[in-house]
């Protein structure tokens, strides 16, 4: 998973400006988010630029043993610690798109637990949104840090762009779920895929030079799908089924429209997990075309990426 990055971070009421916003994501432990919470402005705002499939909410709250900031009013005596946490709890963390709520992915609910690693929380959201807030009606909100995950995939050291992505006929005609376009999104959310009848089952990338390829690596769906609920995570028969109808893809490169190598047949197996399909093969080749092609059943990929050892032309 990846962390995102919010375009805007606000809150409701500022204490002052050793407390502002930009502190929720300063990458500092040793600055503070907070804001009161009366007339309603208990709240803190991360706004992103589009909408992304959120999967965890990180947070980190005070700790202890805070060598950070020894001087601090809620480290100078356990008791004192306490009732910090018994101010700040009990923050409700929901994902909204717009100003529709979408799902709360729970409240945090903080511990009397003394040292750092005792004072991270992680919220499951599972949901779709392109805002997070953070709101309560009494006491203060504070915390020093606050990551948010997406399923967007992590760029992989030397992946190369291709300059157009196209495929034959789209499954289902429908372009919105299934396009080409998907395979290079970064999204592990959406997935290109076509059918392979009349010889449309193809996908390629192009790329507007000639690369050594060294490898390919490919992102399959996975049975513990918790993003995309859908008919082939249903149940592991309706996954093994959807397993077999999409392996065997052929997975080439070409220079122009001429077969150089191809790197194997990427065979899916059965394994749940997302760890489980995710797949490299390996080319060591030289071009400017890769194509993916499969004669039965679906070509269906959520991600590729294409590795370099460098640039030849």
């Amino acid at each position: 998973m990846a962390e995102i990055t919010p375009t805007n971070v606000t809150i409701g009421a500022m204490p002052n400006d050793q407390h502002k916003a930009a502190h929720a994501i300063d990458r500092d432990l040793s600055t503070l988010v907070a804001t009161f919470t009366e007339d309603g402005k208990g709240w803190i705002k991360f706004e992103y630029a589009k909408t992304y499939f959120i999967h965890n909410v990180i947070i980190y709250y005070w700790f202890y043993t805070n060598w950070i900031d020894p001087n601090a009013h809620c480290v100078q005596s356990i008791a004192f610690f306490m009732g910090c946490v018994d101010n700040d709890n009990n923050v409700d963390v929901s994902v909204y798109q717009g100003e529709v709520k979408q799902k709360s992915c729970g409240t945090l609910q903080l511990t009397y637990g003394l040292e750092q690693s005792d004072q991270i929380y992680t919220l499951l959201c599972n949901t779709g949104g392109d805002t997070v807030l953070f709101s309560k009606n009494t006491g203060i909100i504070a915390f020093f840090e606050v990551v948010v995950t997406s399923t967007d995939r992590d760029w992989i050291i030397a992946e190369i762009t291709p300059s157009t992505v196209t495929q034959g006929q789209t499954l289902f005609n429908d372009e919105l779920a299934f396009a080409a376009k998907h395979a290079i999104d970064k999204d592990l959310m959406t997935n290109a895929a076509s059918s392979t009848g009349n010889g449309a089952g193809w996908l390629k990338l192009e790329f507007n030079r000639i690369y050594a390829i060294n490898k390919i690596i490919i992102f399959s769906r996975f049975y513990n799908n918790w993003y995309r609920v859908e008919l082939c995570t249903q149940n592991e028969a309706n996954f093994k089924l959807c397993v077999d109808i999409s392996t065997n893809t052929d997975v080439s490169v070409y220079q122009g429209d001429v077969k150089q190598k191809s790197c194997g047949a990427l065979q899916l197996t059965y394994g749940l997990e997302q760890s489980d399909q995710i797949y490299t093969l390996l080319c060591n080749t030289e071009g400017d075309t890769v194509k993916l092609t499969k004669n039965t059943g679906h070509l269906s990929v959520h991600e590729i990426a294409v590795i370099t050892t460098g640039i030849l032309l």
